[in-house]
């Protein structure tokens, strides 16, 4: 997936006060988790899919995908 693709998915819409994405991380301020991790994404130089950003992104997509197939 590519990087406008996470971006015109996750900005722009509301979510819960938490989103747990693993068993050890749980996003507790949304809108800068999201900001954050565009930030380091668009200044990562290397294979994106190496990029920790990046593999949070995809965490939080497929957290929120589970959260609203419930």
């Amino acid at each position: 997936m590519e990087i406008e693709e996470l971006k015109r998915t996750l900005l722009g819409r509301t979510y819960p006060e938490k989103v747990k994405i693993s068993e050890d991380q749980t996003v507790v301020d949304v809108p800068l988790f999201l900001k954050v991790q565009f930030i380091e994404v668009e200044k990562w130089q290397k294979d994106l899919h190496k990029c920790p950003a990046y593999l949070r992104l995809l965490k939080f997509k497929k957290a929120i995908e589970e959260l609203e197939n419930q």
